[in-house]
Formats: C-alpha cells, sequence, structure tokens
C-alpha cells in the first residue's frame, strides 16, 4: 500500500484552514490530513493524550492561547517532523524564530496556490528522503514487536549510537538476565591501502561477510548468554552475560584472543578488541561504552592487533610501552613534580615549555604521541589514589582533540586548555572527602530532575569514575543510582500532582519525562494508581 505524507493543519481562522486542507489534497496524492485544529494549545493536547503520527505540519504563526512557534518548539521535544509555517508580510521576526526553532519552511499570506504546490513538492521530497534513510531502522522496529532478543539488541544498539542516554530511558535492563556482564568492542584496523586498493565490491562484500560469519560461530561455541550488534564502520559491540557471579573472566578472554587470531588468519583484516571489567548493573552500560571507546583510541600510540583491557591500559600508561623522545619524557615529568609541588603557576609554565617542546617535532606521528603521552600521565596523577579508578572521559577528550584537524597553534590553545581542566579537578578533588560524594551526587540529582540525567554526569560532579561511583553509591545507600533517581522523579511528581493544578504531560517533563504513557506506567508502579487518578481520588477525600 502507498504510504501516504501524514499532514497536520493548524490555524484559528476556519476558512483558511479548510481552505489550506483542500490545497493539500488537491496538489498531490502523496498526502492525508490527519487532523485539523484551531489553536496550537488544542493540537498539543490532542498529540499528548491520543499519540496522533504525523510527518508534517503546517501551522498559522499567531494565533491565540499558543502561537505556531511555540507549537513546534514543544512538539519538537517529543518527536521528529518537517513544518510550514503560515505568517503575514509583517512577521519577518517571527520568520526568523521559526527557522531556529526547526521549521522546514513558510508561506506568506495571502497563499499562492503554485507557490504552495511547490513548496509541499520540496517538503514531501524531503519526508520521503527521511522514510528511506531510515527503512533498516524500521525494519528493525518491526522484528521488534514479534522477538524479544531483538528488542534487547535495538535497546543495547541505542546505546552505544546515543551520546547521552538519560537514566529513566534504562529501565528496561532491569528485565535483562541477573548476573555479571562484559562489553567487547570489536574494530577493524586501519586497512593498509597495497593489501585493498585491488578490492571490488564483491570482495568487501565477502570479507565482511567472514568477519561477520567467524565472531558468530565463536560467540556460539560460548556458554554464556550473548548478544552482538553493528557498530560504526567495520565494528561491532558483543555483551556476554554469566548467570554465575562468582565466573571467571578466562572465558572471555579466550574468547578475544581467538577471534582476533581467525580473523588474521582467514581475512585480510586484522582487528582490536577493548574488554570491560565486569559489571552487574546494565544502566552502566554507557559509561562503559566510552571506556572502551577510548581504550581502542590506544591503537593511535601503541598500534592495532591488540587486546585492550583495562590492565592492559594501566601497563601502558605506567610507560613499558612509552614511544616517545627522553627530552619529551623530560619535560612531562616537570610537569608532573609541579604538581606534587602543589604550585599551579610552575604547572602552566612546564606545560607551556612542553609545548613549545612538541611543537619542534617534526613528525605528525610524534605530535600524537607526545601529547597523548602528557594526558595519560597527567590523568594517573589525577587518580593516582587507590580509591579510585581511571577518569577515561578526561583522557578521550584528549584523544578528540588531536584528531581534529587543526593547526599546531590552535592545538597548543586547546590542550592548555584540556590542563587547566585537569588543574581545576585536581584542586577540586582535594576539597571533598569521600564520604561526601553520596551526597553530593544526591544534591545534585535533587536539582536537576527536570534535566537529562546520566550516571556520567552525576560523577562527574564528584570527580569519581562512573562505574566505581554507582559501585560505592549502591554500597553506601543500598538501592542502584536508577532506581534512586527513578523513585525521587516519582516523588516530586506526586508532590507537584497534590500543590499544582499542572496538566499530566506538563508534571511528566517536569520530572523528566518526554513519554506521559511511560511517565503514567512509572507512577502506577509506585502508587497503584495513574496519575491523573491518584490526583482526583486525593482530591475527593479532602473534599
Amino acid at each position: 500500500m502507498h504510504k501516504k505524507v501524514r499532514t497536520i493543519i493548524v490555524d484559528d481562522e476556519a476558512r483558511l484552514r479548510r481552505g489550506i486542507e483542500r490545497l493539500v489534497l488537491f496538489n498531490n496524492e502523496d498526502f492525508e490530513v490527519v487532523a485539523t485544529f484551531g489553536t496550537g494549545k488544542q493540537c498539543l493536547e490532542a498529540i499528548y493524550e491520543s499519540s496522533i503520527q504525523f510527518d508534517l505540519l503546517i501551522t498559522d504563526i499567531k494565533m491565540p492561547e499558543m502561537d505556531g512557534l511555540t507549537l513546534i518548539k514543544e512538539l519538537k521535544k517529543i518527536m521528529n517532523f518537517h513544518s510550514i509555517v503560515i505568517s503575514g508580510f509583517d512577521d519577518f521576526h517571527f520568520l526568523q524564530t521559526a527557522i531556529r526553532e526547526g521549521a522546514s519552511d513558510y508561506l506568506i499570506k495571502p497563499i499562492d496556490r503554485e507557490e504552495f504546490k511547490s513548496q509541499i513538492h520540496k517538503i514531501r521530497d524531503k519526508i520521503i528522503s527521511d522514510w528511506n534513510h531510515s527503512r533498516y531502522l524500521e525494519d528493525i522496529q518491526e522484528k521488534v514487536s514479534r522477538l524479544p532478543y531483538v528488542q534487547q539488541l535495538q535497546m543495547l544498539s541505542e546505546i552505544t549510537l546515543r551520546q547521552e542516554v538519560d537514566l529513566s530511558q534504562l529501565e528496561w535492563t532491569k528485565d535483562f538476565p541477573k548476573g555479571q556482564y562484559q562489553l567487547l568492542y570489536v574494530c577493524v584496523d586501519h586497512l593498509v591501502s597495497s593489501k585493498t586498493k585491488a578490492f571490488q565490491k564483491e570482495d568487501w562484500d565477502a570479507w565482511i561477510f567472514a568477519f561477520d560469519n567467524i565472531s558468530n560461530e565463536l560467540m556460539n561455541k560460548t556458554t554464556n548468554n550473548t548478544w552482538k550488534w553493528k557498530g560504526d564502520g567495520l565494528s561491532y559491540w558483543m555483551l556476554f552475560n554469566q548467570l554465575d557471579e562468582g565466573g571467571s573472566t578466562t572465558i572471555i578472554n579466550q574468547f578475544a584472543d581467538e577471534l582476533k587470531q581467525s580473523i588474521g588468519r582467514y581475512t585480510p583484516f586484522t582487528c582490536s578488541i577493548a574488554i570491560s571489567e565486569k559489571i552487574t548493573d546494565l544502566a552502566l552500560l554507557s559509561s562503559v561504552k566510552d571506556e572502551l571507546l577510548t581504550y581502542m583510541k590506544y591503537r593511535l600510540v601503541y598500534g592495532g592487533n591488540k587486546i585492550y583491557s583495562s590492565s592492559k591500559v594501566h601497563k601502558l600508561k605506567t610507560g613499558h610501552e612509552e614511544r616517545t623522545s627522553s627530552e619529551i619524557e623530560l619535560k612531562i615529568d616537570k610537569v608532573i613534580f609541579s604538581l606534587d609541588r602543589l604550585n599551579q603557576e610552575q604547572v602552566r609554565k612546564e606545560i607551556r615549555n612542553f609545548l613549545d617542546s612538541v611543537e619542534s617535532l617534526s613528525s605528525p606521528t610524534d605530535i600524537t604521541h607526545s601529547l597523548h603521552l602528557l594526558g595519560i600521565r597527567l590523568i594517573n596523577y589525577v587518580v593516582k589514589d587507590t580509591s579510585s579508578k581511571n577518569d577515561l572521559t578526561l583522557i578521550n577528550e584528549l584523544f578528540e582533540l588531536t584528531n581534529k584537524l587543526m593547526t599546531l597553534n590552535e592545538l597548543k590553545v586547546a590542550v592548555y586548555e584540556w590542563v587547566n581542566k585537569v588543574l581545576k579537578i585536581i584542586k577540586n578533588k582535594n576539597n571533598i572527602q569521600p564520604t561526601d560524594t553520596v551526597d553530593l551526587g544526591k544534591k545534585w540529582i535533587g536539582e536537576n530532575l527536570d534535566k537529562n540525567i546520566t550516571i556520567q554526569k552525576i560523577a562527574f560532579q564528584v570527580h569519581m569514575n562512573p562505574t566505581y561511583f554507582s559501585e560505592y553509591f549502591k554500597s553506601q545507600t543500598g538501592e542502584t543510582i536508577l532506581d534512586y533517581v527513578t523513585r525521587m522523579r516519582i516523588e516530586k511528581a506526586k508532590e507537584l500532582l497534590l500543590s499544582t493544578d499542572l496538566k499530566i504531560y506538563d508534571i511528566s517533563i517536569e520530572v523528566g519525562y518526554t513519554d506521559t504513557k511511560y511517565f503514567s506506567k512509572l507512577f502506577k508502579k509506585y502508587y497503584g494508581e495513574v496519575p491523573s487518578k491518584f490526583r482526583d481520588r486525593l482530591l475527593f477525600e479532602q473534599n
């Protein structure tokens, strides 16, 4: 069946609203009008309450109760769509704002039929292009409705694709099997052009199939629950679950070693593999993912065809495999020595001397190696107390700097700013006692319930590694960070229900949930009723 562009029309003038509807339907059979509204507020409430799905919003700018710009801004928080705004000749300021808020195009009153036809055809082409681009995702979603395992893969894939995942979107991790987990990141190393320049498309397809098949066969040999999904480029993520929480990591390490050797033996590729430490809380996957991506960046310094784990990276960072000149090493030693003297001005002076030495290096590779070594040594200094683990977020920031295309002078400035950030963390770290970390974390959570909350953000406030802080938080409070954040949000929602006249979807957004139905489901889990019934019952009892 031919898929049509689902369109919503919003205008407070009934005559104009009907006219636009006729123009939409008359111009192209690719469109259907799924709803029309007289105000932006009516439209927003209907979409929240009825979950109306649409692809195109055509709205007037100036309307009573809620204007078109506010409507677009609010709807963009919960869904993706294209929009056309309609304005008068004197509304240039509003048009500028509309484009900033994500409007796809605009029309000036009175509406010209030919111009309207041209605009709507352009929008149609953009929407169809979006559909084609997301066809693979739609196929996955179709499978999700039938297969729980495919649904789990989809959820796992979203974690590794997205930069930040709010804790409210990680409740599904509780449905996974209990036990210990380890995450692996497998990535083909940079390909040698002399090996691959003669490859045809068919050759690539065959080798990628072989790469995929080898990993599948080896995973099937293990006795663990396993999940595997595609990463960026020639890379894969693999998750292993051991039901026995006392299980050894030997099986996973043996798997990684055999996979690396098999890829090198049966394909023209080599691969590197990053292995996480064990975790029992899958809500930590986003943080663990970032750690593995950082592990993989060590290929820039120490080469590919290796297995990178926490212990391996620790050995690398203690200097056993350093590959920079003695002069650079001496400059870095002076930086560390000045840190021990707690003289930040001297630190900055030594950093400038170090960067001057880096500028004299002739090889881009040597420059990169030198900057990475500085970062490794500085981060080791930040986390030198044994109660903490490595703060890989900071290392990742430095590695990203050297990946960007910039002049050497720009790079020096960026590195100097990064060092100042590290110095600030060292200063703050010295002012925080371990016993304060949980209270500081709770305080930050309480002040940011309406914002995007991740374990990484909370841990950053107390200058601790996310995985270590998560374990420490649970040992001190008896509940996971995910459970604590959810409980605080639901309790705040209860307060707002009893003390304000806010609508349910407003309260949902106020406590960090953009999906009102999901919020209602969680609220019922805690208090036995959906929010609306909970409020109505208490108001009835009070009267």
